[in-house]
C-alpha cells in the first residue's frame, strides 16, 4: 500500500513516567547522565555502513546492505547506519516523516525524521540515523536525517 506505512514498523514513545525520568536525569546534571556502551571497532569490521554515532558511514545499496546487518546491537548502544536507495515510502503524522527506501522483497529501511527534504516516491536518498532492527528484514533509523543522494556519494567513506 503506497503513502501508508507498514504495520512491521513500530516507535515507541516514552511515557509521561519516562519523561519525567529523563528531566529528572538532565536536571541532576553530567554526572547523572547514564553512560553509552561503546561498540567495539571489531563491529565495524566489514560493515562500512555502520559507525559510531554521529560519524559518517559509507552508504550501504538496497542490494547489499542485507549482508552488513548484525545480528542484535545491545540496547543501551547507539549505533548508526547509513544507506543509500529509492525511496519507495513518504508519509508525514503532522510533526514526524517516515521515508522509506529499498523495495519488497528485500530489507526495507525507515527513516523517522522531522522533514523529507523535497523528496519523492522513486528519488534516490540517502538515510544516516540510529539502527534499531525491527524484524528480518525492516530496519528503522531513529533520530535519522534523510537527503537527496548526491552523485558518487555511495564509494564516498
Amino acid at each position: 500500500m503506497r503513502g501508508m506505512m507498514p504495520l512491521s514498523f513500530s516507535r515507541s514513545r516514552p511515557g509521561r513516567g519516562a519523561l519525567a525520568a529523563a528531566s529528572l536525569v538532565l536536571a541532576a546534571g553530567a554526572g547523572g547522565v547514564l553512560a553509552q556502551s561503546i561498540m567495539p571497532d571489531a563491529f565495524f569490521d566489514g560493515r562500512p555502513a555502520f559507525s559510531r554515532p554521529e560519524q559518517p558511514g559509507r552508504p550501504a545499496s538496497c542490494e547489499d546492505v542485507a549482508t552488513q546487518l548484525p545480528d542484535s546491537v545491545p540496547r543501551d548502544t547507539r549505533v548508526d547506519m547509513a544507506i543509500a536507495g529509492p525511496v519507495s515510502l513518504i508519509q508525514t503524522d503532522g510533526a514526524l516523516w517516515y521515508v522509506a527506501v529499498c523495495p519488497e522483497p528485500g530489507v526495507r529501511v525507515l527513516c523517522v525524521t522531522y522533514g523529507a527534504a523535497d523528496l519523492k516516491l522513486g528519488d534516490r536518498a540517502v538515510l544516516r540515523g540510529g539502527y534499531n532492527r525491527q524484524g528480518p528484514r525492516h530496519i528503522m533509523l531513529d533520530p535519522c536525517l534523510a537527503a537527496p543522494e548526491k552523485a558518487g556519494e555511495p564509494e564516498d567513506p
